[in-house]
C-alpha cells in the first residue's frame, strides 16, 4: 500500500526539463510513495523535447502498437493501400480491424470524404441587464462585425480562419460561438489565442462606441463543447465531419466475414432500436476502439475521444451485397502541434502520409475508414456468434496462487531436484534467470495472451547445487512451465471463431476431439515413468512439479546448447544431411519398438489421456471438412483444386481408414516429431526429442510422416521417400527382432500421412492465418507432394 503524498512538500525541479530533473522527481516520488518504481527508471523520451507538452515529467508509459490492414482507400485525400498503427492492449482488436479491412479491400475499398473541418471556442459575456445582453448579441452578430473580428484573428494566426460568430443569449449571459477552420491543426490552442485577441478587440470597441460593457467575461463559458459530446456541435460543427462508405459483395461477405448481408442488416436494425431506447447519443458498434488506438499512436488529444467517437453506422442489404457507412461528425484530429511533434507519433503519421499539406484531412479519412472496418468485422462476429469466443478466457471458481517466474527460486528448484534425483540431501544455493534465446512450443505461444498473472513458457536458469558428499556444481537448466489444456483449447476456439461459419460452429461442437485435451499432464507423466529407449532420447530430467491447485505443471530439464546440433532448424531443413535424417529415425524407432503392439497396456496406464478412435473420426468429419474448405479458400496459392479434392476425399473416407489404423499394431508416438522439437547430440548424433505434450498412441509411421513433411523439400522424389520409409521400418524391425511386412508398412505410412495432413496440418493452417508460421508454406507444399506420391503408388 502506498504512502499518502506529503501535502506540505512541493514536487521538485518545477519547470525544469532535463534528465537530472526527471530523476530527481522520480527519486522524490519513490521516497514519498514508499514504492520501488523500478519500471519507471528509464526515461523513454528525452526530457528536453517535452517542453510545452507536459509538466513535472517523471516517466513514460509504453503501449504496444500493432499494424492493421492494409485497407484500400478511394477517398479525396486518402488513396491507395494504407496501413494503420493501433496503440492498444485489447486482444483481438488489431486482428478484427484487419479482417474488416480485408473484406473492404477485396470488394473495391472504402470511399472517404471530409465534408468540413471546424474548431469552436465560446467566450461568455455577462451584462448588468437582460436588455444590455440582448443589445450585445445583436451587435456582435452583425455581418460587418464578423469581418472585423476575422481581421483580428488573422493578425495572430496564419492558420485560423474565422468562419462564423454565433451569439447565444442565456439570460444576462451571452455565449458567443467563434467557429474557425484550422487547417492541419486540431486547433484547440490556436483558437483559444485567436478568440482571446478577438475578445480584447470587443472590449476596446465597446468602450470606444459607448456601449454597455460586460460585468464579467471568460474566454470559454462551456458552450464550445470542448471534450464533451453535444447536440449543438453535431449540427453546428466541431472537428472534422468525415464519412466513409463501402459495398461488400456477397462472396466476400461469405468468405471473409463468414456471414451475409441480410443477417448484418437485420441485426443492425434491432441494435439501432436498442440504442434509441437506451438514449444513446449516437448509434454504432465500436468505432471508438479505432479512434482511441489511432489517437494514442499519432499524438492526438486523447481527451477528445469522447466527442470524436459519436459515430453513426449504417448497414443496408442491396442486390450486390452490403452497403455500409460510417459518419463521424466531430472527429478532432490534427497533424501539426501538440503530441504530433513527438518522434514516435510523428513517424506513425509519416508512415501514413499525413505530414504534408492536408495531412489532417487525410488522417481523418483514414481513421473513419478503419473505424468502419472494425464496425463491419464486429457486426459480422456478433451475427456469426464469434464475438464471445474471440474474448473467451478460462474461468476459475476459486482464487489461484499463481506460479510466477519469480516463484521459481532456490527453494522450489531444490525441492524439485531432490525429488527427481532421489537425493533428499540436495541443496540449491543460487538460481539465476538467463536470457531465453530459444523457441517456445506452439502450444505455449498460443496461450501467450491468456492468464497474465501466472508464468507460462520456457525459463532458462543457472542453478548452483550441491550434494552432501560433493562440491557445489552449476548447471544450465530449462524450466518448462506448461499451460493447462483448457487454455489451449480456448485459444484454438478463438482461431476457429475468427474463421467463422462452419469452422466456428463445428469446432464449438467437437472442441474436445482436436487432440489437445490433457496436454499439460501427458509430458509430465512420460518423464515421470520414462525408461529404456524413451529415456535415452529425452533431455535429462532434473525436476518435476505437478500442482493442480496452482495450475503449475513444470519440468526442469537440461538446457540444450553447444552439445547438440540442428536444434531449432525448422526454417533450415537443408542443414539435415542424409546421415542426420537416418540418425533421427533410428532414435525414434527405438521408442516405437519399445511399445509396438502394446497399445492396450499403454492405454491402461492413463498417461496419454484420450486417444482418437474410429468413432471419433466418423463423428468429427464435419469439422475437418469445414477446415479443409476454409484453408483451401484462405490459401488458394498453396492448395490447388486437385489438392483440395484429395484432402476432402481423405476426410470423407477417414472413418474407413481410421478403422484400419485402430486394427494395426500401434505404439507410443511423439505426436509432433519434426524439426521444431528435435536435435542430435554433437558427438555421436544420438536423437534428442523434446516437447512431448502431444504424445499419443498411434501407428509408428505417424512420427515418420510428420518428420518427412518438415524435413524434405517440396520437390522430393519417390525414391527418396521410399528409402526413408524403408529405413524406419528396418530400424524398428532390428529393435524388435520381428519381421515387418514392407507392403503393410507402406500402407500404414499412407494412413499416417493422411492423419497428419488432416488432423495436424489443417490446424497449423488455421493458426497461420493469425500468427505467421514462416515454415508452413514449405511444409504444406511437401505434405501435398507426399500425398500425391502416395496416390501414385496405390
Amino acid at each position: 500500500m502506498s504512502t499518502p503524498a506529503p501535502l506540505d512538500d512541493d514536487i521538485p525541479c518545477r519547470g525544469q526539463y532535463s534528465e537530472l530533473a526527471r530523476r530527481t522527481r522520480l527519486d522524490w516520488w519513490r521516497r514519498t510513495a514508499g514504492a520501488g518504481l523500478d519500471a519507471l527508471r528509464e526515461p523513454g523520451i528525452d526530457a528536453r523535447s517535452l517542453r510545452g507538452n507536459i509538466e513535472n515529467y517523471v516517466a513514460t508509459v509504453e503501449i504496444p502498437v500493432g499494424l492493421a490492414g492494409p485497407l484500400l482507400f478511394t477517398g479525396e485525400h486518402a488513396r491507395g493501400g494504407i496501413l494503420a498503427p493501433l496503440a492498444t492492449t485489447e486482444g483481438a482488436l488489431v486482428a478484427s480491424v484487419t479482417r474488416g479491412a480485408k473484406a473492404m479491400t477485396r470488394s473495391g475499398g472504402v470511399t472517404t470524404r471530409v465534408l468540413s473541418q471546424r474548431m469552436v471556442r465560446a467566450p461568455a459575456f455577462e451584462f448588468a441587464s437582460l436588455d444590455d445582453a440582448a443589445a450585445f448579441a445583436a451587435w456582435i452578430g452583425a455581418f460587418d462585425r464578423r469581418a472585423r473580428l476575422a481581421a483580428q484573428v488573422r493578425a495572430v494566426s496564419r492558420y485560423s480562419t474565422l468562419l462564423d460568430v454565433d451569439p447565444i443569449q442565456l439570460g444576462r449571459v451571452v455565449h458567443v460561438r467563434f467557429v474557425f477552420e484550422t487547417g492541419d491543426a486540431a486547433g484547440q490552442n490556436m483558437t483559444t489565442v485567436s478568440t482571446w485577441r478577438a475578445c480584447q478587440w470587443i472590449r476596446d470597441e465597446l468602450a470606444a462606441t459607448g456601449r454597455p460593457a460586460p460585468v464579467w467575461f471568460t474566454v470559454e463559458g462551456n458552450m464550445s463543447g470542448d471534450k464533451k459530446l453535444t447536440a449543438l456541435n453535431r449540427f453546428g460543427g466541431r472537428g472534422s465531419h468525415v464519412q466513409a462508405e463501402c459495398l461488400i459483395d456477397h462472396e466476400t461477405l461469405r468468405r471473409v466475414l463468414k456471414t451475409d448481408a441480410r443477417s448484418i442488416a437485420s441485426v443492425w436494425r434491432k441494435a439501432q432500436l436498442a440504442a434509441q431506447f437506451s438514449g444513446a447519443a449516437a448509434a454504432d458498434i465500436d468505432a471508438t476502439n479505432v479512434i482511441a488506438a489511432m489517437f494514442v499512436a499519432t499524438g492526438q488529444d486523447v481527451a477528445c475521444v469522447h466527442e470524436s467517437g459519436a459515430a453513426l453506422f449504417s448497414a443496408e442489404e442491396t442486390a450486390d451485397g452490403l452497403l455500409a457507412g460510417l459518419i463521424l461528425p466531430n472527429l478532432i484530429v490534427g497533424t501539426v502541434g501538440g503530441g504530433t511533434t513527438l518522434a514516435q507519433q510523428h513517424d506513425f503519421l509519416a508512415a501514413m502520409g499525413c505530414t504534408g499539406e492536408h495531412g489532417a484531412r487525410r488522417l481523418a479519412e483514414i481513421v473513419c475508414g478503419y473505424a468502419l472496418a472494425l464496425d463491419l468485422s464486429t457486426a459480422a462476429a456478433i451475427v456469426a456468434g464469434q464475438f464471445a469466443d474471440a474474448h473467451a478466457r478460462l474461468g476459475r471458481s476459486t482464487r489461484v496462487d499463481w506460479l510466477t517466474a519469480e516463484a521459481i527460486d532456490a527453494t522450489l528448484v531444490a525441492s524439485m531436484m531432490a525429488d527427481a534425483l532421489a537425493r533428499p540431501e540436495l541443496t540449491v544455493s543460487e538460481v539465476t534467470a538467463l536470457d531465453h534465446g530459444g523457441v517456445d512450443s506452439l502450444l505455449t505461444e498460443a496461450v501467450g495472451g491468456g492468464e497474465r498473472r501466472k508464468f507460462v513458457g520456457l525459463l532458462p536458469l543457472s542453478v548452483s547445487y550441491a550434494l552432501s558428499d560433493q562440491d557445489t556444481k552449476t548447471a544450465e537448466l530449462i524450466a518448462k512451465v506448461k499451460p493447462v489444456d483448457e487454455e489451449v483449447i480456448i485459444e484454438l476456439g478463438k482461431l476457429a471463431s475468427f474463421a467463422g461459419g462452419e469452422v466456428a460452429e463445428q469446432h464449438a461442437r467437437w472442441r474436445e476431439h482436436t487432440g489437445f485435451r490433457d496436454t499439460h499432464t501427458r509430458e509430465l507423466a512420460l518423464y515421470r515413468h520414462a525408461d529404456g529407449a524413451l529415456r535415452a532420447v529425452m533431455p535429462e530430467l532434473y525436476g518435476l512439479l505437478e500442482d493442480p491447485a496452482r495450475e503449475a505443471y513444470v519440468l526442469l530439464l537440461e538446457r540444450l546448447g553447444s552439445d547438440v546440433i540442428l536444434r531449432d532448424t525448422v526454417d533450415a531443413p537443408a542443414d539435415w544431411q542424409p546421415e542426420h535424417l537416418a540418425a533421427a529415425l533410428d532414435g525414434i524407432a527405438g521408442v516405437h519398438a519399445q511399445w509396438l503392439g502394446r497399445e492396450a497396456e499403454l492405454a491402461a496406464t492413463g498417461r496419454l489421456g484420450a486417444v482418437r478412435t474410429p468413432e471419433q473420426a466418423a463423428d468429427t468429419v464435419p469439422l475437418w471438412r469445414a477446415l479443409v474448405a476454409h484453408n483451401a479458400a484462405e490459401f488458394p496459392r498453396w492448395i490447388g483444386e486437385a489438392d483440395r479434392a484429395r484432402l476432402a476425399h481423405i476426410v470423407e473416407t477417414s472413418p474407413v481408414w481410421w478403422t484400419a489404423v485402430a486394427a494395426a499394431p500401434r505404439t507410443l508416438v511423439h505426436g509432433d516429431f519434426n524439426l521444431r522439437n528435435i536435435a542430435l547430440r554433437a558427438g555421436d548424433h544420438r536423437l534428442v526429442a523434446y516437447d512431448w505434450e502431444l504424445a499419443t498412441i498411434h501407428l509408428p509411421q505417424r512420427d515418420l510422416a510428420d518428420f518427412l513433411a518438415f524435413a524434405l523439400p517440396p520437390d522430393v522424389g519417390p525414391d527418396r521417400v521410399a528409402a526413408l520409409v524403408e529405413h524406419h521400418r528396418a530400424a524398428i524391425e532390428h529393435h524388435t527382432g520381428a519381421p515387418l511386412d514392407p507392403a503393410a508398412w507402406r500402407r500404414g505410412y499412407r494412413w499416417a500421412l493422411w492423419d497428419f495432413a488432416i488432423y495436424r496440418l489443417q490446424l497449423l493452417l488455421l493458426a497461420h492465418a493469425h500468427q505467421e508460421l514462416p515454415f508452413l508454406e514449405r511444409v504444406t507444399a511437401t505434405t501435398l507432394r507426399l500425398l500425391a506420391l502416395e496416390m501414385e503408388t496405390v
